[in-house]
């Protein structure tokens, strides 16, 4: 089987969307201990690493799935309700459940339904909703154009080479472009967003930056030439992480520190995007290429990765609820954190296998999974 080629899959890839679900536990579980320079360093990098890789993975693995289906047409509807059911009960019961305990309920919306002024941890649902039938639109795009013939083509013309300077260019336009989208976002939206709808419409600058790493998922997946490129080393891609980390270390290591609040604000939130539109694209590229050499996964890994989109819906409302618990006990902080983290992982790691794996109500709710599909059907996360 050959790396890349359409219809493939990546065993190794259950392992690191494992991993990358339970960085949203830790995310999430740091909230409230951002004045300890370890907790605040976690938003640091999920900002920097996680979400952008997370939907770059995201995106190739749904390339792998529209190539094993005869027709993209059904893969679209069924990835609409795989990922459009747990959206909206995540939007009528979990977010404002979350919305209830923070005490963060708008009054004008208290029937027929009661809503959360935030979607919260549910917004990456919402960007892979919009992410599905683009990627129909692309596929039918390549069918009638051959788009991905045409980028083969520039990979292999010798104004870009191959290689080492296939792969920067590959790596610094997927940059570019979300880069170029974040800012172009935020100055349209500036000033622009009502105050009751400012925390979910601010995440729109996240869906459409992250846009260019889903699409460039998508396309390693579908050209094996194209793949090559993009992992041909890991030389470019820890020589850009190395670069950023040194930029952040330097930032919040004391040159924050001599600007003044205004030039502080600008310039940090200049670097933070900058992490956001640089690291993804080659931390993604390390874990590829450590995906790739993993054949065999422990059946705890799999079972973990089987859960972790239950995981991923349940955990916050777990999350707020220890913490609202311990907050009126004086924890030390590291105790805390972990006490927070074994909760609300244990919990919902529970609640998958007792009642969504068990039951196919509950399995279609929370897993937008059809009472037909089996414990291999391909999980909504990716």
């Amino acid at each position: 089987m050959s790396i890349g080629a359409p219809g493939t899959r990546i065993e190794g890839l259950s392992m690191w969307r494992a991993i990358l679900m339970l960085g949203g536990v830790l995310l999430h579980g740091a909230i409230s201990l951002e004045h300890i320079p370890v907790f605040a360093a976690i938003p640091l990098i999920s900002h920097a690493f996680w979400m952008g890789s997370f939907m770059l993975i995201s995106g190739l693995l749904c390339g792998y799935a529209m190539a094993r289906r005869r027709s993209p047409l059904a893969w679209l509807g069924r990835r609409s309700i795989q990922i459009g059911v747990p959206l909206l009960v995540g939007l009528l019961v979990i977010c404002p459940l979350i919305g209830w305990m923070l005490d963060d309920l708008p009054d004008r919306t208290r029937w027929p339904f009661v809503l959360a002024h935030d979607w919260y941890h549910l917004w990456f649902l919402v960007a892979l909703l919009a992410y599905a039938p683009l990627s129909y639109a692309f596929h039918q795009w390549d069918r009638r154009y051959g788009v991905i013939v045409r980028i083969e083509q520039a990979l292999a013309d010798r104004s870009i080479g191959s290689g080492r300077s296939a792969q920067t260019v590959v790596l610094l336009a997927t940059a570019l472009a979300c880069c170029a989208l974040m800012m172009l976002t935020r100055q349209i939206l500036a000033g622009h967003i009502p105050p009751g709808y400012a925390a979910p419409l601010s995440h729109i600058q996240l869906m459409l930056g992250y846009a260019p790493f889903y699409l460039l998922g998508f396309l390693l997946a579908r050209s094996p030439m194209l793949f090559r490129a993009a992992t041909h080393s890991i030389r470019m891609p820890v020589i850009i992480l190395v670069c950023v980390g040194i930029v952040y270390a330097g930032w919040f290591g004391g040159v924050r520190l001599a600007l003044d609040p205004l030039r502080r604000a600008i310039v940090g939130d200049l670097v933070e995007l900058i992490g956001m539109a640089i690291c993804p694209p080659a931390a993604s590229v390390l874990i590829l290429r450590s995906a790739i050499t993993i054949r065999t996964i422990p059946t705890i890994v799999r079972r973990f990765a089987d859960a972790s989109f239950t995981i991923y819906i349940l955990h916050f409302p777990v999350i707020i609820a220890a913490k609202l618990v311990l907050m009126h006990i004086a924890w030390n902080p590291y105790v805390e954190f972990s006490i927070t983290i074994v909760a609300a992982s244990a919990i919902t790691y529970a609640a998958h296998f007792l009642a969504v794996e068990r039951f196919p109500l509950m399995s279609f709710l929370l897993n937008g999974r059809y009472p037909d599909s089996t414990k291999q059907t391909e999980a909504v996360l990716v």
